[in-house]
C-alpha cells in the first residue's frame, strides 16, 4: 500500500474485489456475517473477527491457500491495534502445542534481536 498502512479490513476488501470478485453481500453470506458488519469491517469502523474459525473461514473464501503468507498476515492485522490481543492463530498454537509457551519464553529470556528472530525462523522452516 502507498504510504497507508494495511488493516484487516482493507486486505480483506482488497482481495475480495481483486482476487475472488465476489460481492460484499454474496461474500458476508459465505462467511455467515451481516452484510453491514462485513462493510464496518472493510471500511475499519468495528474491530476484526477475534476467532480462528471466522479469519480461517474468511481466508478459504478468498481462496487462499494453507500455506499462502498472507493467512498469517490476516489473523496479524486482525489482532493489531487490539491491545494485548494475540493472533487467532499464535494463541490456538499456545493453548494446543505444550512445547509453544516454552519457547516463547526462551525467546523471550534471551533477548533476541530481530535479526536472530529471522534466522531463528528460517532455521526451523529448514529443518522442520
Amino acid at each position: 500500500m502507498q504510504g497507508k498502512k494495511e488493516t484487516f479490513g482493507g486486505m480483506v476488501k482488497r482481495l475480495r474485489l481483486e482476487e475472488a470478485k465476489i460481492g460484499l453481500r454474496a461474500f458476508a453470506e459465505l462467511i455467515d456475517m451481516k452484510p453491514s458488519n462485513l462493510s464496518n469491517i472493510e471500511l475499519n469502523k468495528i474491530a476484526p473477527p477475534a476467532n480462528r474459525k471466522t479469519i480461517d473461514l474468511i481466508c478459504d473464501v478468498l481462496g487462499l491457500a494453507k500455506n499462502s503468507n498472507r493467512r498469517p498476515k490476516l489473523f496479524d492485522l486482525a489482532a493489531k491495534g487490539q491491545k494485548g490481543r494475540i493472533p487467532a492463530d499464535v494463541a490456538e498454537a499456545i493453548r494446543e502445542k505444550p512445547g509453544v509457551p516454552v519457547l516463547v519464553r526462551t525467546v523471550a529470556n534471551r533477548q533476541l534481536s530481530e535479526k536472530k528472530l529471522k534466522e531463528l525462523t528460517e532455521y526451523i522452516k529448514k529443518y522442520y
